[in-house]
């Protein structure tokens, strides 16, 4: 099936408005499929024939639910879609007149089901087959001609074959979907909010509507605790009072008896918070202050920024490489707790690190389609590849020089300043998006760019999860979950350092030439950094860490 999009203007958004998550777009639901969701994906097909109603569910085959003459698609006059889109105009006179003559009568009485579905010269027989089985054929159907037979086991006739087509449930001339849905047909099925579904929802997963753990809601104007803000807690449960909110348990059956009843919830379903950003709300929604975001003034200016931007994503990306080094390796933390955690942490810092090499291979693509396609205002200037380390980075106390430290506390602070939303790259960034959305630059760099920057938001709620996992071990001096390491000496760290530079000197040769994903440097540079890692394991076991710089 051809995806959805939303043609009529009133269905278009020109921007994100808060508290509208990017799910209410018809063309960006999460799965579409089942119950719990946006909404039932089912509730679409059960109309593929126009003028039928059927339901597909657990049991077996396809009842007909009923009979419905005043499907607009039946009548020429009043076909939703394109004039080539419809059926032929003697196939819908036909089928009009079959449902309001004797085979529509004898199919209102009795239970009838699909028996048969016939698309060009495949006939696939349904009758035995499993609901949710029946509706899979029926979304396989392409749009245009079909014969249906519909049986009974019981009065007269017992089979009724009739002609017609799948529908196209979204208009193809207006974008709008056909007028045969009524108004909470697609949503008839789903679970009923503010009702006891929200404890015995039997399909064991929610939509937005129901999120059955969340974060603690955030003190506006105050720097929150960060064991406290990223705690997950029970959406559900009965004691509201913050001073008495505990972290919900890994279970369901855990969590059950701190939860609200089922009359309970009927009394008190006000109390339950609003979420938005995965965190309770009790008061009035207060977004964060969004970055200014002026464009830059020219491609070159935006080049040069981007250019600068690589050098900071290079410099983190090596300081949180050699932190998480600094975490012991779980084989020796003593006690399962701390085994864990380090796991944990150590994991978690590996992927901060490689999403921030993506974004030092995403940057330098900008900057090499800016070079080629977006006419810099000095023809023949480079920008790129940028591959140097930056002179400064953003801190917990303000700009400071790039350094290779152990994850302590002051690192910690540092690392999550740099990731903070509306810090230094989500700022740099969104003023980088805001000028690639300007028409003269190909759109596939603002969705670069874009992607980029919700990855940095990511990166500061991980950093944020780090600090609250480590935070019952960071007593101590040093704390239990770091290990002895300093920068290994010229002599001792030079085979790690000869094939860093080797991995950067294949990286700048391929984003020299631009999107080359399967260029030979670029191919030897990702088998360089598995000798690379072997190294640093080497070094980090004798307690010294790789001098990137």
């Amino acid at each position: 099936m051809e995806k959805i999009f939303p043609l009529n203007l009133t269905a278009q958004a020109a921007k994100v408005v808060p508290g509208n998550p990017v799910t209410t777009r018809l063309e960006s639901g999460v799965g579409n499929c089942f119950p719990g969701l946006e909404y039932d994906h089912r509730n679409l097909d059960r109309r593929f024939f126009p003028g039928l109603v059927f339901e597909f569910g657990d049991v077996t085959g396809a009842p007909l639910v009923r009979v419905d003459t005043n499907d607009p698609d039946l009548d020429p006059a009043t076909f939703e879609g394109l004039p080539a889109d419809a059926p032929k105009p003697a196939v819908q006179t036909a089928l009009r007149t079959a449902l309001n003559g004797d085979p529509g009568k004898a199919l209102r009485q009795g239970s009838w089901v699909l028996a048969s579905i016939t698309q060009g010269s495949r006939t696939i027989t349904v009758t035995d087959q499993p609901g949710l089985t029946v509706w899979r054929l029926v979304r396989s159907l392409d749009p245009g001609p079909v014969d249906i037979v519909l049986t009974r086991d019981a009065g007269t006739p017992k089979k009724i074959s009739l002609s017609g087509w799948r529908r196209r449930f979204v208009s193809t001339k207006t974008g709008v979907i056909s007028g045969a849905f009524q108004p909470g047909e697609l949503t008839q099925s789903l679970c009923s909010p503010w009702m006891h579904d929200f404890r015995d929802c039997a399909c064991t997963y929610w939509a937005s509507n129901h999120p059955d753990i969340v974060l603690a809601e955030q003190v506006p104007g105050a720097d929150p605790d960060p064991v406290w803000e990223e705690t997950p807690i029970d959406w559900l449960r009965s004691d509201r009072a913050l001073a008495r909110t505990a972290a919900a348990v890994g279970t369901e059956a855990g969590n059950r008896p701190a939860q609200m009843d089922h009359y309970e919830i009927n009394e008190r379903w006000q109390d339950l918070s609003i979420v938005l950003a995965g965190h309770e709300v009790s008061n009035v929604f207060s977004a964060r202050q969004a970055e200014s975001a002026n464009p830059f003034a020219s491609p070159d200016e935006l080049a040069q920024k981007l250019a600068d931007l690589c050098e900071l994503e290079h410099a983190v990306a090596l300081e949180y490489l050699y932190a998480m080094y600094s975490v012991k390796d779980p084989a020796v933390a003593k006690g399962q707790a701390l085994k864990e955690a380090v796991a944990f942490v150590r994991h978690e810092i590996l992927i901060i690190a490689v999403s921030e090499m993506r974004h030092l291979r995403w940057a330098n693509q900008l900057i090499w389609e800016l070079e080629q396609h977006a006419g810099l205002t000095t023809p023949g200037k480079k920008f790129g590849p940028s591959l140097g380390i930056a002179a400064q980075v953003p801190g917990a106390k303000g700009p400071r020089k790039p350094d290779l430290r152990v994850l302590d506390k002051d690192t910690l602070d540092d690392f999550i300043a740099v990731e903070k939303p509306s810090g230094t790259l989500d700022g740099a960034y969104a003023q980088v998006l805001a000028t690639l959305r300007d028409p003269r630059y190909p759109p596939p760099l603002e969705q670069l760019a874009a992607r980029i920057l919700a990855d940095g938001m990511e990166h500061f709620t991980r950093f944020r999860e780090i600090q609250r996992v480590l935070a019952p071990f960071a007593a101590g001096n040093p704390p239990a979950y770091l290990q002895t390491l300093v920068k290994a000496d010229a002599k001792s760290g030079k085979a790690a350092f000869d094939l860093y530079q080797s991995i950067v000197a294949d990286l700048r040769s391929a984003y020299a030439l631009g999107d080359m994903e399967d260029a030979a440097s670029i191919a030897r540079a990702r088998a360089t950094m598995f000798e690379l890692k072997a190294e640093a394991d080497k070094l980090a076991s004798a307690g010294m860490g790789v001098p990137y710089f």
